[in-house]
């Protein structure tokens, strides 16, 4: 098996392949969001919250995270959808997973 060359790009040629982004009035429409959330919950109590691993790689051995697996099965059609949304909404998949399980939670409190 031959390795492939890799192409390097300069750091110019890599900010225009990176394209223009977002337009500045969706980003601060979506940030007003983002803090408008952040106000109306900040009083609410921590002791139930999700503490999430955000270093990229495997957990140092004998320090995995606390988290378990589970499987969601849906439809692909479902899943093609849902991934679009996060997409338009700047977050990965699993990402919006994420922020619609603690939603769907933070409604249906138990007591």
């Amino acid at each position: 098996m031959t390795k492939k060359r890799l192409k390097t790009m300069t750091e110019k040629e890599f900010l225009v392949s990176l394209g223009t982004g977002e337009p500045l009035e969706t980003l601060k429409a979506r940030h007003a969001a983002d803090v408008a959330w952040a106000e109306a919950h900040r009083k609410e109590s921590l002791a139930r919250a999700v503490r999430i691993r955000i270093v990229p790689g495997r957990p140092p051995k004998g320090e995995e995270a606390p988290v378990q697996v589970k499987a969601v099965k849906m439809p692909p059609e479902f899943w093609d959808a849902f991934q679009a949304q996060a997409q338009e909404a700047g977050l990965t998949l699993h990402a919006a997973m994420r922020n619609a399980l603690l939603e769907w939670a933070g409604k249906h409190k138990a007591g």
